[in-house]
């Protein structure tokens, strides 16, 4: 075999002379300048371009211990929610399952449930999901014993089918509604255990089952696709984040002219899904004339003062809940939270009724925001649905729809759970 000839020559080079060109070869290197140092605060004379809110999510590693009738179960990598472990959209139930006998035992299931009551109807209620998970099961060929610990893993599915129905509905969440009759959505998780027993008279293993039943809850996050802007102020900058609703009153009342109606101007986030905690900016504008309310308030409000009545238009959250189950049926609507309104300096800056015809014009900045509690978005199953709204009310104070709706504009929007997060 030939040797390739610059192998040939470096054979022949010293070591010490390879060592020296090594040495040249290598490039100069000099030390690096520290690091400056970098801070989230500001310094003087810096100022702030940009900032995004950082995704803080709540603690989802709650962990929960039960022990019923020789059993014990641990859920982990959960939230809290009143003391009940609560799961998200899609979540996976994740645990351990330990008996203190296992003698005899030749089975371990797992159950989720998810169940309608209405109260005055059977116990057991109507059943919406029901899914079961084997976690162990003895094999007669070898008798194995049932092991110590046992994993649980199962997950909540995200949507379900009704009987007679042709599209699937969305899992609804933990729900309850204590009047006008009490409605709820319970979901729970059962652990079965099987023993085996001898009958010596029969002469035959029989078995009987030992439950354990927890209740969890079911809380799907939603988040607004966009933020809100902050105020009306910044309709010319961004007109796209913001849609406009106009409504005209025109009831018969028998005024007989032209001026007989009120035409209302509602400005609000185009977005139409809102956080239930921040605020919700508007800009309401009202054209009419006093004397055409004055007639309103003669006819719908007959025990009031038409001079008397403070404020002409009411705007506020309200949420319509719907119930239909087994030939029991009735809706019920909850006011959220009601608009905070400033009237803007105008000619006829201070609101009057009366029985002048002049027409008049006028306009509020404000804000809206729920002040209870909302624990989930609305939904909609075969016999139950929740349903949002921003509703305008003229002349009537805030609450429950009418059904004429002669005095009310109804706006359809979605309330959400968690605020919006800029992901960029």
């Amino acid at each position: 075999m030939g040797i390739h000839p610059f192998s040939l020559k470096v054979s022949h080079i010293s070591s010490a002379h390879m060592e020296t060109s090594s040495v040249q070869l290598l490039p100069e290197y000099t030390p690096s300048k520290p690091a400056p140092d970098y801070s989230s605060k500001l310094l003087p004379g810096e100022k702030c371009i940009q900032r995004s809110p950082r995704l803080i999510q709540r603690g989802d590693n709650a962990s929960f211990t039960y022990r019923q009738r020789g059993m014990t179960l641990k859920l982990m990598d959960c939230r809290e929610e009143d003391r009940h472990p609560s799961y998200g959209l899609g979540s996976t139930i994740r645990g351990e399952v330990a008996l203190d006998n296992r003698r005899r035992v030749v089975a371990v299931a797992a159950k989720l449930e998810g169940r309608i009551y209405l109260s005055g109807q059977p116990s057991k209620g109507v059943t919406i999901i029901s899914k079961e998970r084997t976690l162990w099961e003895s094999s007669t060929l070898n008798g194995q014993t049932c092991p110590s610990i046992m994993p649980l893993s199962m997950s909540f599915p995200t949507s379900y089918r009704e009987r007679g129905q042709d599209r699937p509905f969305r899992l609804p969440p933990s729900f309850e509604l204590p009047r006008p009759q009490r409605v709820a959505i319970v979901y729970t998780l059962q652990i079965i255990v099987t023993k085996s027993r001898n009958v010596p008279m029969i002469g035959k293993k029989l078995s009987r089952r030992a439950y354990m039943s927890i209740h969890i809850r079911y809380r799907p996050r939603v988040r607004p696709s966009r933020p809100v802007p902050d105020s009306f102020s910044e309709v010319k900058q961004s007109p796209e984040d913001w849609m406009e609703d106009v409504w005209i009153t025109k009831p018969t009342v028998g005024t007989g002219n032209e001026a007989s109606s009120a035409r209302c101007h509602l400005f609000f986030p185009s977005v139409r899904v809102f956080t239930a905690s921040e605020k919700i900016p508007f800009h309401l504008r009202l054209e009419t004339s006093p004397v055409f309310l004055h007639s309103l308030a003669k006819l719908f409000l007959p025990h009031e003062n038409p001079s008397e009545i403070k404020e002409v238009l009411n705007v506020f959250i309200l949420r319509q809940t719907t119930v239909n189950i087994q030939g029991t049926s009735f809706s019920h609507d909850q006011v959220l939270g009601r608009g905070q309104m400033t009237l803007q300096s105008s000619p006829t800056s201070k609101v009057l009724i009366s029985e002048s015809e002049e027409p008049v014009t006028w306009s509020w900045n404000g804000n809206l925001q729920c002040e209870v509690p909302v624990l989930n978005t609305g939904f909609n199953t075969g016999q139950i649905s929740t349903s949002d709204y921003i509703v305008l009310s003229l002349l009537l104070p805030p609450g429950q729809l009418r059904p004429d709706l002669s005095l009310q504009r109804v706006i359809p929007i979605r309330l959400a759970t968690e605020p919006w997060v800029d992901r960029s």
